[in-house]
């Protein structure tokens, strides 16, 4: 399922937001929804967003700057999947740049796990 949501694990909600297989176009408009409903929620929460088999363009990485800055005072932690090779070692350098601290993780489990400790 592509898009965003709210799962539950070990008792903890979490921000889940798929971008799985996206178009820039699509990435765009799921990062404006989740900005939203993050927004709407207006509490703290953790966050997932799954990045496998897309590309950090130009106007996705300033989207995502953008859409950091403006639920920071509601992320409590960041975690991603699909970010290999040199996919991260610019996801690294956006982090750095960013003061995002995304972790990233090989699999959705894993990064689940680390979220709710």
């Amino acid at each position: 399922m592509a898009g965003y949501s709210i799962i539950n694990h070990k008792g903890k909600d979490i921000l889940y937001v798929d971008y799985t297989g996206m178009s820039k176009e699509e990435i765009l408009k799921v990062m404006d929804d989740a900005t939203d409903f993050a927004l709407e929620l207006n509490k703290p929460m953790l966050r997932l967003s799954n990045m496998t088999g897309v590309f950090a363009v130009k106007e996705v990485v300033d989207k995502a700057k953008e859409s950091g800055k403006t639920t920071n005072h509601l992320t409590i932690k960041r975690a991603a999947v699909g970010i290999t090779g040199a996919k991260k070692v610019l996801f690294n350098a956006f982090n750095r740049f960013s003061g995002n601290n995304t972790r990233a993780f090989d699999t959705v489990e894993d990064a689940k796990n680390w979220l709710v400790i």
